[in-house]
């Protein structure tokens, strides 16, 4: 504060007024500068922190729905060859009904089949569309994105630990910022210092008259500061248990997912193992012996059935056990 100020009053030795120019510094307690150095770095530590989880919960986002994106394409591959093997059926059974080799029920079966897996196509490649604008809207892209769609395969689960969650990191952040306000709370009860240095003259005196006051401003009622530390130290406690709760929930949380991946895991196993060179033996021997006569259409609708239906299950059981990893590996609340 700078100031200047003349009073009538205060007289030099010429009895005449003076005008005093002086500058005032207030300063807070030394040690309360090292509290608010300390308050502005947890600041800085919990907005990390609330980054952190932000970034985390975008990577979720934009890995769900790309391996989604995957999981759709490889439907609609499947469905695409069902969808052109019953038509080419469909072409040879009006032949052979044209051809008096079979019966009309199965010249309108195979057309009902033929109808009812391109409708099943039509509704796959509406997923794939509506998965791609999902994906587009997660990356935020206003212009169209190019995906090269690879085949899907087993995702891998990440070392993961509570302790290094970035919402357990946050709980922590925001405990140690409480903690620094409380400190600078109960820093203000301490005296503020304050220091006056002035000048004084008039005109009828060649010399200047130099004065400094040094003091302490003492506060003289707590009640309100004292309710401030308070209600802070209230805020911790509260943090504490919210922390607290949010661990056992997260803990909760990967234990139900990991004993869900095994149970994935082992469903999984069989195609891997048995279902997919069954899959292609069945359509491969349903194919050969259809055409040799050796099984009628009924037989052979049923084995074609049968054998899309283990690939589009372990498509929908990689799907669902990926989207587990991936839960796992964004591990969150």
């Amino acid at each position: 504060l700078i100031y200047y100020s003349y009073d009538e009053n205060k007289l030099a030795l010429n009895n005449e007024p003076i005008g005093v120019f002086g500058i005032q510094l207030d300063f807070d307690f030394p040690t309360s500068y090292f509290s608010h150095k300390k308050l502005n770095l947890t600041q800085y530590d919990l907005n990390l922190s609330q980054y952190s989880i932000k970034e985390k919960r975008i990577l979720y986002d934009v890995t769900r729905s790309f391996y989604h994106y995957l999981y759709v394409i490889e439907k609609e591959k499947l469905f695409m060859q069902l969808d052109s093997l019953y038509q080419d059926f469909s072409k040879i059974a009006e032949r052979r009904f044209e051809l008096g080799e079979t019966n009309y029920l199965e010249k309108i079966i195979s057309q009902s089949k033929q109808k009812q897996i391109h409708i099943n196509l039509s509704e796959v490649q509406r997923d794939v569309k509506i998965a791609y604008h999902h994906l587009q809207r997660v990356v935020q892209s206003e212009d169209s994105i190019i995906i090269n769609p690879e085949p899907i395969s087993k995702l891998s689960q990440l070392d993961f630990s509570i302790d290094t969650s970035p919402e357990i990191q946050y709980f922590e952040n925001k405990a140690s910022l409480l903690e620094a306000k409380k400190k600078l709370e109960a820093q203000k009860l301490l005296p503020d210092i304050s220091f006056n240095y002035f000048q004084g003259t008039n005109s009828g005196i060649n010399r200047n008259f130099i004065g400094y006051q040094f003091g302490l401003k003492i506060p003289i009622l707590f009640n309100a500061q004292s309710a401030r530390i308070k209600s802070a130290k209230i805020d911790q406690n509260i943090v504490d248990e919210e922390s607290k709760e949010y661990e056992i929930s997260l803990v909760t949380k990967q234990r139900t997912l990991s004993n869900l991946l095994i149970q994935q895991a082992k469903a999984l196993e069989y195609f891997e193992k048995e279902g997919k060179l069954l899959s292609d033996e069945i359509i491969k021997t349903s194919k050969s012996s259809f055409n040799n006569g050796e099984i009628d259409f009924f037989q052979y609708i049923l084995s074609i059935d049968n054998a899309y239906e283990i690939q589009v299950n372990h498509l929908e059981k990689l799907n669902d056990y990926n989207q587990t990893i991936i839960k796992l590996n964004y591990l969150t609340i």
